[in-house]
């Protein structure tokens, strides 16, 4: 939904400069992506930013149709639907 609607934004570098310009509301980071990776992005996040990491590079790259281990959302809506699927999905 958010890729055809425009808010999403796929690739390291490309999610690192939409952090960097503060476009981007939750980031999806592949749960097998490299620790190194992990790290530059945890340090590269504010607070205001979602972390979400339960998910696998497999399970991202299915979900939009291309191989990626990161995601940028930059609709604060849409990272709100999501916020509350996930915690459904918890309980």
């Amino acid at each position: 939904m958010a890729k055809r609607a425009g808010f999403l934004v796929s690739g390291q570098t490309v999610v690192e400069r939409a952090i960097r310009k503060q476009k981007i509301s939750m980031v999806i980071i592949a749960n097998d992506a490299s620790e190194n990776t992990k790290k530059d992005f945890e340090d590269l996040i504010r607070e205001r930013i979602t972390i979400v990491n339960q998910f696998s590079s497999t399970e991202i790259s299915q979900a939009i149709g291309q191989t990626r281990k990161i995601l940028g959302i930059s609709d604060p809506g849409i990272t709100k639907q999501i916020k509350e699927l996930l915690k459904e999905v918890a309980l």
